[in-house]
């Protein structure tokens, strides 16, 4: 009998500790937000950016800091969304002509 209940005891306490463990391999990962809280992170982009862009785009504005676009430390490094996360992929192109109201 001391056995049965100790068994019983034993499942049960299994059963309560997988619990957190069961919750948690049903969330839904986003690494891009993690990746953006991390402490030396490199900035997020804060404007659309080219598709498959090569970076010479991004070196435009960011290698003299054409229009108040801060100046990239390191200009030889072409493949500038490797590291940097757009905040908004579908906003618009910096420069690109803004699009009109209808009325």
């Amino acid at each position: 009998m001391k056995v049965l209940i100790r068994c019983l005891v034993m499942a049960g306490m299994t059963a309560v500790l997988m619990m957190p463990v069961a919750s948690l391999a049903h969330e839904e990962q986003n690494l891009e937000a993690d990746a953006q809280k991390a402490e030396g992170a490199p900035p997020i982009v804060p404007h659309g950016v080219k598709e498959k862009g090569d970076g010479k785009y991004c070196l435009s504005c960011h290698e003299k800091g054409v229009k108040g676009a801060p100046v990239t430390p390191h200009p030889e490094r072409l493949t500038c969304t490797e590291c940097h996360v757009p905040a908004d992929p579908a906003a618009p192109l910096p420069g690109a002509p803004k699009a009109k109201k209808k009325k």
